[in-house]
């Protein structure tokens, strides 16, 4: 948990992406660690925290990317298919796997909850809204009394497109690396 909490501390905003259902933009940050990417944070919906991240080990960003690329095509098919036969209810599990992700939320203080597993739904909402969403109750992994009501939920094909064209590897660790150097020229 050190590891997780100093970079946290060091981490810098690399992006950020437009959400339609929350009618916001929120920031995507990232740390590195001997030049190689350690973590990338998406910035999420939470009920009462002021702040929530999905962290992504540097590691599993490409199967994070390809796991959302994959719930991308199944929502854009389910919400032509739901369009074409009227259907005005449905709330259903996409069966594709995400890596395993932490969540970080700001209350009093910082707190995370590790190893959570993403398990997305499609969700036609009252209003007609369809939307991916994936929303559960985290528990703070260090007190068991803390937890969060969060949520991260895409609307449409732009925001999809919007999260995914900042979730690039290289991209996201030439720019901290571009700052550290920068940083590194004035000792």
């Amino acid at each position: 948990m050190l590891i997780l909490t100093c970079s946290v501390y060091a981490e810098q905003t690399v992006g950020k992406y437009q959400n339609t259902y929350f009618g916001k933009e929120f920031e995507i940050e990232a740390a590195q660690k001997n030049d190689k990417l350690q973590s990338v944070y998406i910035g999420i919906e939470a009920k009462d925290a002021k702040y929530a991240f999905i962290s992504v080990d540097g590691k599993d960003l490409e199967l994070f990317k390809v796991a959302l690329e994959l719930v991308k095509a199944k929502y854009l098919d389910w919400m032509k298919v739901a369009k074409e036969n009227n259907v005005t209810e449905m709330d259903k599990e996409f069966d594709i796997k995400f890596p395993s992700v932490s969540v970080a939320w700001s209350g009093s203080k910082w707190w995370f909850s590790f190893g959570q597993k993403i398990k997305m739904r499609f969700l036609i909402l009252d209003s007609g809204k369809m939307i991916a969403v994936w929303a559960p109750k985290v528990t703070s992994s260090s007190n068991r009394y803390i937890d969060e009501q969060i949520y991260f939920a895409l609307e449409g094909e732009e925001d999809f497109d919007s999260l995914l064209s900042q979730l690039n590897y290289q991209a996201i660790l030439d720019q901290l690396l571009n700052k550290k150097n920068n940083e590194d020229l004035f000792q």
